[in-house]
């Protein structure tokens, strides 16, 4: 964490020496760089050896503040309130979703004409915007809340599975290979709520120096956009353990599971892991 601490108080002491007006001054930076070398405190050791103590201490606060912020960043994409942006986006799913399903109507009625191979690739294009909005019907006021979330719904329309329930077994009976993948995909997810939280601090030292805030701008993008791929991902992969490994989570139970996981199965292990309420 230090390394982005001393990056962001170095950014914030050029923009306090150099401000809006003279932005770009670096001839004044370094001019008041030699000025404070100058200084004859700072030739002082012990003088030296508190400033550096100081330094250190402040960017270890920082770099605790930028954890706690991301950790908050974390929980307000996976949110479910405000409730106003989860209904608007339920609405913008809810009418993609019937774009779609009259799409179907269409191959339907076009089976057997001309037309077929034109409905079918508009139903394709329709199917993919729905997607896009979310796989699930929206309930969270950003994509990524609905794109982890949608993982408990699919698990539970196809399988009866309670994944809340379950989630800790199905980890117990994964191989090392796989829960290191997951964990890596969620670190990333983490690692991107700290660098939209070191974009917050780079957007506020614009207020001096703006500068600062495209870099803040162009870092908080960044991390929006490597979050939705980390979050899907995690996603993806939590998914995938319980299609690949459901079965051995049924056996691990003692519950006869002979092929793939099926419904009846899945809701034999949800009565068991909820011991019966």
């Amino acid at each position: 964490m230090l390394g982005p601490s001393v990056l962001l108080m170095a950014v914030a002491a050029v923009g306090v020496t150099l401000g809006h007006r003279r932005w770009d001054d670096f001839g004044l930076l370094l001019t008041r760089l030699n000025e404070l070398s100058a200084e004859p405190a700072l030739r002082n050791t012990g003088t030296l050896v508190l400033l550096l103590a100081g330094l250190l201490a402040a960017s270890a606060g920082l770099g605790l503040a930028a954890t706690g912020l991301g950790a908050t960043v974390e929980r307000l994409w996976l949110a479910t309130r405000p409730r106003r942006l989860a209904d608007r986006r339920r609405r913008r799913w809810q009418d993609a979703h019937e774009a779609f399903n009259r799409a179907l109507l269409e191959i339907a009625r076009a089976e057997g004409t001309p037309g077929a191979a034109a409905a079918a690739t508009r139903a394709r294009r329709l199917n993919a915007r729905r997607n896009r909005i979310a796989l699930t019907p929206p309930d969270h006021p950003f994509w990524l809340g609905d794109r982890v979330a949608a993982v408990d719904t699919r698990v539970w329309q196809a399988y009866r599975l309670d994944l809340t329930s379950a989630w800790p077994r199905v980890w117990l009976v994964l191989a090392e290979d796989v829960r290191g993948e997951i964990v890596a995909s969620r670190s990333r997810f983490a690692a991107s709520a700290r660098l939209m939280a070191w974009a917050v601090g780079y957007v506020a030292v614009g207020a001096v120096w703006w500068p600062s805030a495209v870099a803040g701008a162009v870092a908080a993008a960044t991390a929006w956009r490597q979050a939705r791929l980390a979050g899907a991902s995690f996603a993806e992969l939590a998914e995938s353990a319980v299609d690949l490994h459901g079965r051995q989570l049924a056996e691990s139970l003692g519950i006869a599971c002979e092929g793939p996981l099926t419904e009846d199965v899945g809701a034999e292990i949800t009565t068991v892991l909820r011991k019966q309420t």
